[in-house]
């Protein structure tokens, strides 16, 4: 499963989430530096896109979603499946645990949860990461993205990258 994280500047950079989604990767789309309106149009762009291929959208937080096509990129890797869990406190941290043990790449919102309990959880990710190998991407303040190992690792698009769709 590959993922590639899009943060347009603007609608006219809309071109870049359409080709990766049609290419049936994984689409994390951060919405953060653009205007509400912009923003808006972008998700109704990104619901037309589920709408036409397949799929589901996960809003991640107020201006961040991932996109989940239905036919994952590579043939034989698991479907278009990632967990999102909300952990209330650190109790709950074993699911994490077992999802990502288990295969299934893990978004993990900790909104809910306070500064210093948030933190135990990011530190028991990190040990989670370096015992199974994988990768934690940071998809806004407090929501990561866990990828088991074997998954390819998020890669950033810069914002200034053109690409013709």
């Amino acid at each position: 499963m590959i993922l590639e994280t899009v943060r347009p500047r603007g609608y006219n950079d809309v071109g870049r989430v359409g080709h990766y989604f049609r290419e049936g990767l994984l689409v994390v789309m951060d919405l953060t530096a653009m205007a509400d309106d912009e923003a808006r149009q972008l998700v109704d762009f990104a619901a037309g896109l589920i709408c036409g291929r397949g799929g589901d959208m996960q809003r991640l937080s107020p201006k961040v979603f991932l996109l989940i096509p239905s036919v994952p990129a590579r043939p034989g890797t698991t479907t278009g499946i990632v967990k999102r869990l909300r952990p209330r406190d650190y109790n709950e941290v074993l699911y994490v645990g077992h999802y990502f043990r288990n295969g299934v790449p893990v978004v993990m919102d900790l909104t809910a949860m306070a500064d210093d309990e948030a933190q135990q959880l990011v530190d028991f990710a990190a040990g989670l990461i370096c015992a199974r190998g994988g990768d934690m991407q940071r998809l806004s303040s407090k929501v990561f993205l866990l990828l088991p190992s074997g998954m390819a690792k998020p890669s950033d698009v810069t914002d200034n990258t053109e690409e013709t769709v």
